[in-house]
């Protein structure tokens, strides 16, 4: 049986790891990837920015990795087109690959939205070492001013970044009025800022961009703000979400919406081609998070094994929502972010959820968990005698990694308020 995985990011990486792993001799696995380069990691790109890391260091699997696995990998090879009555690729250069079953890793590109001035020189966004490359290269020639569209942990980490690799000014701008405000609260936000601010790096929250303004007609010099602000920037990263690749999908007929759209499988909407990671949409969610990858790979690998009878369908299990997890550390900064860490105006008022919060002494440490009763759900089924059980739903950990370990595992079991009172005196 062959299996062919168009994407060699992490989901690919893991979804082809697992055919090959659990399938053995009875599977034939290749990976067709357009990029150049080998399997690399793209949360550790600012390193690469900063110039902590060389291009190599980020490089988790090489080649030797994929022959051992029996997993052959075609890269700098674009698929073009997926022909569904022939089960086919059609690769750049013309030729046909036939498959048996196909997985999507196409992944995600960063959003580019249609500023003024976006598609000026010194405008970028970072999601390859090509990206990187480029920034390093403008920020080299201007090393003035620099500025991050995008107060997210990308843009965050991307701004401690220009400020290692030598931007004497460097900016966030953040259109929500904190940082992080899916993963922070007030509380939290407020604290983040304000150990930025003591990196050298200024936090504008509330900024909408009008402009970005040309200095020669070419290259962009300045950011103008809504409110009528403008800030000086040389080199401009936007960091503004990032969209599913969809295209091939889309043109093969397959059904999409945000993300191509799966099943507890991972199966689209036709039986012989799985997607799985920042492409794909299940109940609704695109995720575009490295545990929802994780998760996902291996189940589509063994719905795969188990539809061609190579493994027990015992063996297939089926994919949940994954419990989002922001973990950032930088400058010395520890955070993680789990679960229903920030509650809606809506939450909050419907007496539902029981927060426990903490700030220690001088802010250098901020924690606050969330709990809420169980109730059953199909993705999360309960035993009648845990409904109306108090569970931990949401979590921030900041300035420490003293209870990280035990907040994950406790994450969605019981957990009473005595507990986590137990855990807020440490």
């Amino acid at each position: 049986m062959r299996v062919i995985v168009i994407g060699n990011g992490i989901a690919g990486v893991n979804a082809a790891s697992a055919c090959k792993g659990v399938g053995g001799e009875a599977v034939t696995v290749d990976i067709y990837s357009a990029e150049r380069h080998p399997f690399y990691s793209r949360v550790r790109l600012p390193e690469v920015l900063s110039g902590e890391s060389a291009p190599g260091e980020i490089t988790f699997y090489k080649d030797d990795w994929y022959e051992k696995k029996g997993i052959a990998v075609h890269t700098g090879v674009e698929a073009l087109s997926i022909d569904r009555p022939s089960k086919a690729i059609v690769l750049a250069d013309g030729s046909r690959v036939s498959y048996d079953y196909l997985i999507l890793a196409t992944g995600a590109s960063s959003n580019r939205p249609p500023i003024p001035g976006a598609d000026l020189r010194g405008v970028f966004t970072m999601r390859t070492l090509e990206d990187v490359a480029a920034i390093r290269e403008n920020l080299a020639a201007h090393p003035e001013s620099a500025s991050v569209i995008g107060g997210g942990l990308l843009g965050l980490e991307a701004a401690r970044a220009l400020k290692t690799a030598g931007a004497r000014s460097v900016r966030v701008f953040e259109l929500f009025p904190r940082l992080l405000p899916r993963q922070l609260d007030d509380a939290g936000a407020a604290l983040l800022r304000e150990r930025f601010g003591e990196m050298g790096i200024d936090v504008v929250c509330g900024a909408e961009t009008e402009a970005l303004l040309p200095v020669d007609g070419a290259r962009a010099l300045s950011i103008a703000l809504k409110d009528g602000r403008s800030f000086a920037s040389d080199t401009t990263i936007l960091s503004m979400g990032v969209h599913s690749n969809t295209g091939l999908a889309a043109s093969a007929s397959l059904a999409v919406k945000r993300g191509i759209v799966v099943d507890r499988q991972m199966r689209t909407s036709d039986p012989f081609i799985f997607a799985v990671g920042d492409c794909a949409e299940f109940d609704g969610i695109v995720w575009g998070i490295i545990p929802a990858a994780l998760e996902q790979a291996p189940v589509a690998a063994r719905a795969i094994l188990a539809d061609a009878s190579i493994i027990p369908a015992s063996e297939s299990p089926c994919y949940v929502q994954t419990v989002p997890k922001t973990a950032l550390k930088i400058g010395g900064i520890e955070l993680m972010s789990l679960g229903k860490a920030v509650l809606s105006p809506e939450e909050d008022a419907s007496g539902r959820y029981t927060v426990r919060t903490r700030v220690w002494e001088g802010g250098l440490r901020y924690e606050k968990y969330v709990l809420a009763p169980a109730e059953p759900s199909s993705a999360s089924p309960v035993s009648p005698a845990s409904v109306g059980e108090l569970h931990l739903v949401g979590a921030i950990l900041y300035g420490s990694k003293a209870n990280q370990s035990k907040v994950q595992k406790l994450m969605g079991k019981p957990a009473t308020e005595g507990e986590i009172d137990a855990l807020l005196a440490d």
